[in-house]
């Protein structure tokens, strides 16, 4: 992020001047903390969203290597405490794992 470099006589530096110049100074480093602070949570939910990912394909491939045992889709939806319609969803779709990015 660059500055603007202003040439100011010593005759121009009032306290007005100063405390503008401290205010924005002080903008400049709350929006380079909000950036950093955006940066570092779009990190944790993309780790959070991949970890989702690798769990929610571990589910999914236990319920194909159920359903090949020959276990019935309803049964397998018991097991996991989760609604038919999903089991059903895993058991159509291929395992997928990523991330947001």
């Amino acid at each position: 992020m660059g500055g603007v470099t202003v040439k100011v006589a010593l005759a121009d530096i009032t306290p007005e001047l100063v405390r503008k110049l401290s205010d924005d100074l002080e903008e400049q480093k709350i929006i380079s903390l909000a950036k950093s602070e955006v940066r570092a949570l779009g990190d944790e939910l993309d780790a959070a969203v991949q970890f989702a990912s690798g769990l929610l394909a571990r589910c999914q491939l236990r319920a194909k290597k159920l359903e090949v045992a020959g276990v019935e889709p309803r049964e397998i939806a018991r097991m996991f405490d989760v609604p038919a319609r999903t089991v059903t969803a895993w058991l159509k779709s291929d395992v997928k794992v990523g991330g947001i990015r």
